[in-house]
């Protein structure tokens, strides 16, 4: 499934986060770049060019890039090699690489140079459990549906922008809220023991590094037990939501936002990563 083009032996954490951020990067066509820390999206944009899709990667949490694990789905230029070659990090894994690129990315020894040569499709998970292994079909697709709740159906930037953080939350711990402008994630909250903790670490990380959510996304990757997180959206300027729905108070979160003039879209599909 690869090659290793440079560095060290890869260990038990390695893998696991090159599992997450090659299973992440594969939802993806447009060309996009990712940035997993621990398991966990950290950065992701899809841009018209490798170099940009970096740059707006990065911007979104500079600090936990630090020592990340990349992943990309276009070959990797010269250009974007040498982007990428001014912070640490310590595996890169692309579809290709230009001789240029290898050249100045191999110049730094501690780091890993993945060349994935086919794609990873699983079918299903595995998690060892009171002495034993649970075994369960992997977390296939975005949506069972798109119903349009809220005030008006989804433009289609509002669209694009939607199905971009479903897809990131639902690779991101649970409980997960996801943040996207313009097919980058500005802000993100995962592995919190509440919904709205989730959401609050999310606007804070989007305010740390000096983005507006006037007219961003949120997705979350299970429904709202109450309307909290969707009155807090829409108070920071979030105007479109995604969401599984299956709660017995869904009607609470709908009409806030069918009164507030937001776009709710209900798929159907939980995303409950664990």
């Amino acid at each position: 499934m690869f090659d290793k083009l440079h560095g060290k032996e890869l260990s038990y954490n390695n893998l696991v986060d090159v599992d997450a951020a090659v299973q992440l990067i594969a939802e993806f066509s447009e060309t996009t770049f990712a940035v997993i820390k621990h398991t966990n999206v950290c950065g992701i944009a899809s841009r018209a060019t490798l170099s940009e899709a970096w740059e707006a990667a990065l911007a979104g949490d500079k600090e936990s890039a630090f020592g990340g694990v990349l992943a990309c789905n276009k070959v990797v230029d010269a250009a974007t090699a040498q982007s990428i070659n001014e912070i640490f990090f310590e595996i890169l894994i692309a579809p290709g690489f230009e001789p240029a690129a290898l050249e100045i990315l191999q110049a730094k020894k501690n780091r890993i140079l993945l060349l994935q040569k086919q794609p990873l499709k699983p079918a299903s998970m595995f998690k060892n459990v009171l002495n034993g292994v649970l075994v369960q079909d992997n977390d296939e697709g975005s949506y069972k549906e798109w119903n349009d709740t809220g005030a008006q159906p989804a433009t289609e930037a509002q669209r694009a922008d939607l199905e971009f953080a479903n897809i990131v939350c639902k690779h991101l711990k649970s409980n997960a809220i996801a943040l996207v402008k313009d097919r980058q994630l500005v802000g993100k909250g995962c592995g919190q023991t509440s919904r709205i903790d989730a959401l609050r670490h999310a606007i804070e990380k989007a305010k740390q590094f000096n983005f507006s959510l006037q007219g961003a996304a949120m997705a979350s990757d299970a429904f709202f037990p109450f309307d909290d997180c969707v009155r807090i959206a829409h108070a920071e300027g979030i105007n479109a939501v995604i969401q599984p729905g299956g709660s017995i108070r869904d009607a609470d979160s709908i009409n806030f936002a069918k009164e507030n003039g937001m776009v709710m879209i209900v798929t159907g599909m939980r995303h409950f990563r664990h």
